[in-house]
């Protein structure tokens, strides 16, 4: 099969692999055609979560690290690694010689001015991290500098109710800065969401920039109250606290995230003709994407990686479409990509517009039938020797932590993928389907029994269609994707790529065939 045209990869975000059914709406939901596809087809499982996805052992996997993992063909080290890391160093390579945070120090201190840390207070470690929020407002508030918290609670990526143990651990590990405040409070769903609801960012907004909102003398007790109303942490209305004013001439504002996407609308905000002429400074602990950040100074600068599997696959001169939806938009773009946001040759990026985040519980199937409408279309005409189709219904839609509304997610991409399966077979080409990262097999935390939110810690299949007779696949990881993609297209993988092909002859050696899963 070396050499095949067309070769359609599919990616079923958050279809993870779990045993047990409850809570598991992979497991409820009724997928003849995966099913059937997994079942006679050659199929296998990888690893995705911890060191084989470039995150610390025992870390869930997540949608940026995976999707990098995918594409790079190796595991790419996380940026929430290289902050430990710094935190850990002293002297000229630890975060307080960090040459960024030098500057806002020896910018805003003759000023006068406070600096707005903004993160959140959470261990998820996905969006941000409670830890180095705590840190930089303890090393800001020893350099002199007035510091106010503005603590964005998680709600996903972490306990949906976990909100004020987490908080009472933060300002415990603040305890010490004494020039440290906590000034704002708010659930993620209004500040920290790369999909926020314009009403909800405004709110947050005009709480942090002008102090406009509740004021609360107790916040564990303001959350609590949102916990009676049937609210997870997310959805926490913006508080202010007693002495909270604003933010004032001089000002400096510090995003601490994880991810590109993460508050940048509300640092957009604040840039913005409002309050932006009255700052003296905007960072931002790693890079962010979009316009109107060009203020914003990079502690964590990205790294683009090379030798990804859609650089290699150009080199060669081989054709890509690559098709996603907004809600998911970033994961292919940009993730899988290796951070390079420039086209290459030969490839084409689609994206069908996802429906509102606030509506995807009744609108389970969000743009898949456009997406795979383009698909079936540029499959049939044959001009593209690489297609991706991107369909992130499982994960989009259990991040609601839905059940019912994830298994009707899964029920109709089903149908979806059975259209592309035929089409594809008709054509005699080669369907590979996997998932990036799980989410939906685990809907409940099996310790508390709390609805879960986040990504898991799961196995992902991946399943291989028409390749041919005397062919199996072996156990792997992610990384193990894109050299098996470029083995099928009969081009080398590159050296920078540790993965390596899933295939393997059935004919092999004993100890070798162990390893083989069919």
């Amino acid at each position: 099969m070396i050499g095949v045209r067309p070769l359609v990869l599919v990616l079923l975000d958050g279809w993870g692999i779990r045993a047990e059914r409850e809570a598991n709406a992979l497991a409820e939901a009724r997928t003849p055609v995966y099913d059937r596809l997994a079942g006679s087809a050659l199929h296998t499982v990888l690893a995705a979560s911890g060191e084989a996805v470039g995150l610390a052992p025992g870390k869930p996997g997540n949608a940026q690290a995976n999707y990098m993992t995918l594409g790079a063909g190796r595991p790419v080290e996380q940026d929430i690694l290289r902050v430990n890391r710094a935190i850990q160093e002293q002297g000229a390579r630890g975060l307080a010689a960090n040459p960024v945070l030098q500057k806002l120090v020896h910018r805003v201190r003759p000023l006068g001015g406070a600096v707005h840390l903004i993160g959140t207070v959470s261990p998820g470690a996905v969006a941000g991290h409670q830890h180095h929020l705590a840190v930089l407002a303890a090393l800001l508030s020893h350099e002199g500098l007035k510091v106010w918290v503005h603590g964005v609670l998680d709600g996903i990526d972490a306990r949906p109710r976990g909100g004020i143990e987490y908080l009472a651990e933060f300002m415990d590990d603040i305890a010490g800065a004494e020039h440290a405040t906590l000034g704002s409070l708010m659930g993620r769903a209004y500040a920290f969401d790369e999909t926020a609801d314009q009403t909800l960012a405004k709110a947050a907004f005009r709480a942090i920039a002008f102090a406009d909102a509740p004021r609360a003398e107790y916040p564990s007790a303001h959350i609590d109250q949102g916990y009676a109303k049937g609210l997870d942490d997310d959805r926490i209305a913006p508080l202010i606290t007693q002495n909270y004013r604003g933010i004032r001439r001089d000002d400096a504002v510090f995003l601490v995230n994880l991810h590109p996407d993460i508050g940048a609308p509300l640092m957009r905000a604040l840039l913005g003709a409002e309050t932006g002429a009255l700052l003296s400074s905007a960072c931002a602990l790693t890079a962010l994407d979009g316009g109107g950040l060009d203020r914003v100074e990079v502690l964590f600068e990205r790294h683009p990686v090379p030798s990804t599997l859609s650089e290699t696959l150009s080199h060669a001169g081989r054709s890509q479409l690559l098709l996603t939806e907004t809600i998911a938009e970033k994961n292919l773009s940009l993730f899988f990509r290796g951070g390079v946001e420039r086209i290459y040759d030969g490839e084409t990026i689609g994206v069908a517009e996802s429906p509102p985040l606030a509506k995807i519980e009744k609108r389970t199937e969000l743009a898949a039938a456009d997406l795979v409408a383009e698909a079936l279309d540029a499959i049939k005409k044959g001009e593209r020797d690489f297609l991706i189709v991107n369909l992130p219904n499982v994960a989009a839609v259990g991040r609601t932590g839905n059940l019912n509304a994830t298994i009707e997610a899964a029920e109709a991409i089903d149908k979806h993928l059975g259209k592309i399966a035929a089409m594809v077979e008709k054509r005699g080409g080669v369907l590979a389907i996997v998932s990036p990262y799980g989410k939906g097999e685990t809907m409940r935390d099996p310790d508390t029994n709390e609805i879960w939110r986040g990504p898991t810690r799961s196995n992902m299949p991946f399943t291989l269609v028409g390749a041919g007779p005397g062919l199996a696949l072996r156990y792997g990881t992610l990384a193990d994707v894109a050299p098996t993609i470029l083995s099928l297209l009969g081009v080398a993988a590159p050296d920078a790529m540790t993965g390596r092909s899933l295939i393997v002859a059935v004919e092999q050696s004993p100890e070798k065939a162990d390893r083989v899963s069919a």
